[in-house]
């Protein structure tokens, strides 16, 4: 009798211990971190122009992808970048002298607006792996990788415009050989 009691405990903790188990790993698979390479933009689909170029709106990207690169970061990072200051009369105030900052090298270049109270990037145009914009987007990774990463299913030639809903912000893609080679920004500042 005390044999069948014992069995029955025993099968009784096997199947609570099984439960539990099975709970502990779900619950352990929910949590696992999000890998960078799966974040996905939602990009909107606007047109193919006549130079083949597709072009989608982005603002979850275009807006924050330049958010790392201040001046004082790219002094920082990327050192090997050649720094030219240029005085410029304020277009809002004549009596305001502000600076343009330029970084570059080789086909590299980087132009920061610094006014008095804030800096604005306006021109990003580079082809090294070294410079990464937001969500790991750089020169170099496969145009799969990319299309991935902005939901594209249409196919694309070599070249992809992302721009913001007002289109002050356009992203041009310049790819070779299945490769993005070249990020080119144009930011209009008024």
């Amino acid at each position: 009798m005390k044999t069948i009691r014992l069995r029955n405990n025993l099968f009784v903790v096997s199947i609570l211990l099984a439960v539990v188990s099975c709970s502990t790993l779900r619950s352990t698979k929910l949590n696992e971190p999000v890998v960078q390479d799966e974040l996905i933009y939602h990009t909107k689909f606007i047109q193919l122009d006549s130079n083949h170029i597709a072009n989608y709106e982005c603002d979850d990207f275009v807006l924050n992808a330049l958010e790392n690169y201040t001046i004082k970061s790219i002094r920082q990072e990327y050192n090997f970048l050649k720094l030219t200051q240029e005085p410029i009369i304020n277009l809002h105030n004549p009596s305001i002298v502000d600076t343009i900052y330029t970084f570059s090298h080789k086909k590299n270049t980087i132009k920061i607006y610094r006014a008095r109270h804030n800096d604005f990037t306006y021109l990003f145009d580079v082809r090294y792996s070294k410079f990464k914009l937001a969500g790991a987007i750089q020169p170099g990774m496969s145009k799969a990788t990319f299309c991935r990463k902005f939901n594209i299913s249409e196919t694309i030639d070599s070249k992809v415009q992302l721009s913001d809903k007002a289109s002050n912000i356009e992203y041009l893609f310049y790819f070779k050989r299945n490769k993005l080679r070249r990020i080119s920004a144009n930011i209009y500042i008024e």
